[in-house]
C-alpha cells in the first residue's frame, strides 16, 4: 500500500472541467483486488459470488460457487458491482477511494500534469489495453483479457500503483457528476478540499480503463461511469483507507 501526502491534484475529465483540489493523507492498495483475495471474502462471509445469468458469462467469467475460473487467482476480480466492491472493502476494514484520491495516486499532483501514470506519452507496453476495432480485445500486450496484477511494472504511477490504467475499470466512492455544483467540498486557501460526490445519483464514477479499452484516441475517456448494480467483465476495484 502507498500513502500519498496531503497534496493537490487536478481533477477533471470529459464534461468536468479540471480544478485543483486538496487531498488529505490516505492509504490506497498498490494493486487491484485479486480473485484470490475476493475468494477469502466469500469464504468468510457467504457473500454471493461473481455470477451473471447470461450466456456470455459462462465463457470463462462466472465463478463456480466461491471458486474463480482456473488459472486466474492473481487476476483482478471482475464481475463485481459497486455494491460488491463496497462490501469487500468494508470486510477488509477499508473503503473505496474517492475520485480525487484515486487520481492523485494514479496521476500524481497537479504540477505533474501527467496524462498517463507513467508520463505524457502513450505506450502500449505499459498497460493491459484494448483496441478501437471491434471486438476491442487485443492480445498484443500478451493478454487477451485480464492479466495478473502487477504484470506491467513499467506502467506504475508516481506512487507505485500497479495497473492504474488498463486491466480493469476501478470503482470509486463517488457518484458521477459533470458539474462542480453537484460536488460537496470545503473551501480552503489553496483550493477545494475533501471533494466528494455523495449522491444520490444514477451512475458511479469509475476510472482507469480496462483490458479492451483503447486510451490512444481519448486519454480522458478513462473517466467513465457505470450503473452501480451492474456486474461487468471489465469492472474491478482497489481499496483505500
Amino acid at each position: 500500500m502507498q500513502r500519498p501526502a496531503s497534496l493537490f491534484t487536478s481533477q477533471g475529465g470529459q464534461q468536468l472541467k479540471a480544478r485543483v483540489v486538496r487531498v488529505a493523507s490516505f492509504w490506497i492498495d498498490r494493486t487491484e483486488v485479486t480473485r484470490r483475495a475476493y475468494r477469502a471474502f466469500l469464504a468468510d462471509t457467504g457473500y454471493r459470488p461473481p455470477h451473471v445469468t447470461e450466456s456470455w458469462a459462462d465463457d470463462g467469467w462466472n465463478w463456480t460457487g466461491i471458486d474463480y475460473p482456473a488459472g486466474t487467482a492473481d487476476h483482478p476480480v471482475v464481475m463485481a458491482s459497486f455494491y460488491d466492491a463496497q462490501a469487500y472493502c468494508s470486510w477488509a476494514g477499508k473503503r473505496l477511494p474517492s475520485e480525487s484520491e484515486w487520481q492523485l495516486a494514479a496521476l500524481g499532483t497537479a504540477g505533474d500534469n501527467r496524462v498517463f501514470p507513467w508520463g505524457d506519452t502513450y505506450d502500449g507496453a505499459k498497460l493491459n489495453h484494448g483496441q478501437m476495432m471491434e471486438p476491442n480485445f487485443d492480445d498484443s500486450d500478451g493478454y487477451l483479457t485480464t492479466s495478473p496484477v502487477g504484470a506491467f511494472p513499467a506502467g506504475r504511477s508516481p506512487y507505485g500503483l500497479e495497473d492504474a490504467f488498463g486491466n480493469a475499470w476501478e470503482f470509486t466512492s463517488d457518484w458521477r457528476v459533470d458539474s462542480w455544483e453537484l460536488v460537496s467540498f470545503e473551501e480552503g486557501g489553496q483550493g477545494l478540499q475533501d471533494v466528494h460526490s455523495p449522491g444520490p445519483g444514477l451512475y458511479v464514477a469509475v476510472r482507469g480503463g480496462a483490458y479492451f479499452f483503447d486510451l490512444r484516441p481519448n486519454p480522458a475517456g478513462e473517466r467513465n461511469h457505470f450503473l452501480p448494480e451492474l456486474r461487468r467483465k471489465t469492472s474491478g476495484f482497489r481499496c483505500a483507507r
